[in-house]
């Protein structure tokens, strides 16, 4: 059975050996250090963890899309083909119709059940893919929203928020893609200190399969897990699964999001306001020494490091886990971590409510960087019980940010125009995304994000919630610009070698 190529190059040049002319006297002619120059992204692959359709209880959507080209960047000849196709190989490649950069087609999985979905893109598309999944959950463990940037297979991997305790299961899904086996190391740090990692050392993933591994065998009845997954040979697409149940009701779903590698200075952007409900943050040491972290807060009204959040002990090989309501208020607000020892890894979480259901949902926001260049939303549903917003912060320079809606295949007419929003240095900002429309319309959009020329950095997260039968559902998804061009080390030639 064919199957599309997976391992990919993310840049092609030509390599010149640089030769430098004439000798010093007495010597050999002055070195020079190699230059990196940008090259265009002709390759890129993501791989969607868990595709799977179950009558009346479950619905997975996956969409895909690739940001348009930088402004004045020259319009290519060929746009490139993306291509889908089930992990397992149980399906033929499918050519999904994305008309060239700046598009968006939903429904990719329509052929997937119970599998991971993997896209491969080549060519001008393949700069700024972006895929995204929502599952949709009505009831059961699986019961509300959990959403996820569908991501490339890599080497390493780390996720922050899960637990094992009684009524909540944690799951790390592993993908291979590849033509070769991955062999995997996953380590798990807790609120209560280290576990025995023995259980998760040498996993095998097998070729284009996949494994599920539940953390209750490395860390049970543990909380504020903090996970990093290693590929010791191969490389794999790691994502992380969460469910809650309080009795047989389902109490929140949500995939964790991936983190940032540690730093002594992390940003996690966008934790929603959830009227009644809860917001957490967690911050997680992998050290051998114990930190002290301050918590610095931006709201849509202020920048302050609240009382008491100064000087937050994080011990060695542990989560701290840091309740954010209080501190908050009312507003959506982002949060930086800045560490006065070892490098930390953090992530946010908030538990819904809605005022008809005792019900709860959850959503997990992770550490992120701001934007830098055109990042692109492909799941974006509005009707009355469904709101996306989009928390914007600038934590230090004003900035400018151009939303921009983008063709959705099979949802035609006239797009709605661009909105420039501007957001205050040191202030958050929400945009409901409905105001693209019509008040009371309902549709399907897909939106580019953006800075505009001379803007300060910003950062963006999307908040979906809709308001459920039996509950509220959520999930958050924090925006990212996918690389277009990458650097490449120009090589330059020894007079040396060879002598």
């Amino acid at each position: 059975m064919s199957r599309p190529a997976v391992s990919f190059v993310t840049g092609v040049a030509v390599l010149a050996a640089v030769v430098t002319g004439g000798q010093l006297l007495g010597g050999p002619a002055p070195r020079t250090r190699p230059v990196a120059h940008l090259v265009p992204v002709v390759g890129a692959v993501a791989v969607c963890p868990d595709v799977k359709q179950i009558k009346d209880v479950l619905a997975t959507r996956v969409s895909v899309g690739s940001a348009p080209r930088p402004e004045g960047a020259p319009t290519p000849a060929d746009q490139g083909e993306v291509v889908s196709q089930p992990l397992s190989g149980s399906a033929e490649p499918a050519v999904v119709p994305l008309s060239g950069p700046g598009s968006v087609v939903p429904g990719l999985n329509n052929q997937v059940q119970g599998d991971a979905l993997v896209v491969t893109a080549s060519g001008a598309v393949a700069a700024g893919l972006e895929v995204e999944q929502v599952a949709r959950g009505e009831s059961g463990p699986q019961r509300g929203l959990a959403g996820l940037r569908c991501e490339a297979p890599r080497t390493e991997s780390w996720f922050v928020g899960g637990a094992t305790t009684v009524g909540r299961d944690t799951t790390v899904v592993l993908s291979n893609p590849d033509d070769t086996p991955a062999v995997v190391n996953i380590s798990v740090i807790t609120g209560s200190g280290s576990v025995d990692e023995r259980p998760g050392l040498g996993l095998t993933v097998p070729p284009h399969g996949r494994i599920s591994y539940a953390l209750d065998l490395i860390a049970p009845d543990r909380s504020a897990l903090a996970v990093h997954v290693v590929a010791e040979r191969g490389r794999v697409a790691s994502a992380v699964k969460f469910t809650s149940t309080d009795g047989r009701t389902g109490a929140g779903a949500d995939w964790v999001p991936q983190a940032l590698p540690p730093a002594t200075h992390v940003v996690v952007p966008g934790l929603p306001a959830v009227d009644g409900g809860q917001r957490f943050l967690q911050v997680s040491n992998w050290g051998q020494d114990d930190t002290t972290v301050s918590l610095r807060v931006t709201t849509r009204n202020a920048q302050f490091v609240p009382s008491g959040m100064a000087a937050v002990l994080v011990k060695a090989m542990s989560s701290t886990t840091v309740r954010m309501d209080q501190a908050m208020g009312p507003d959506p607000a982002t949060v930086e971590i800045t560490s006065d020892g070892a490098p930390v890894v953090a992530g946010g979480r908030a538990v819904d409510v809605q005022p008809d259901s005792a019900i709860t949902e959850v959503s997990f926001a992770g550490s992120a960087v701001p934007l830098a260049g055109p990042a692109v939303l492909t799941d974006l549903v509005i009707d009355r019980p469904t709101e996306s917003g989009l928390i914007l912060t600038a934590l230090g320079e004003d900035a400018i940010v151009e939303v921009r809606p983008i063709p959705v295949l099979g949802f035609g007419g006239a797009l709605p125009a661009a909105k420039r929003v501007p957001v205050i240095g040191g202030r958050s900002y929400v945009l409901p995304l409905s105001r693209f429309l019509k008040p009371g319309a309902t549709g399907r959009l897909a939106i580019e994000v953006r800075t505009v020329a001379g803007s300060g950095p910003v950062y963006a997260t999307r908040y979906l919630r809709a308001h459920g039968a039996r509950g509220p559902l959520s999930t958050l998804l924090v925006l990212q610009g996918a690389d277009q061009e990458v650097p490449l080390m120009r090589v330059g030639r020894d007079p040396l070698a060879g002598q």
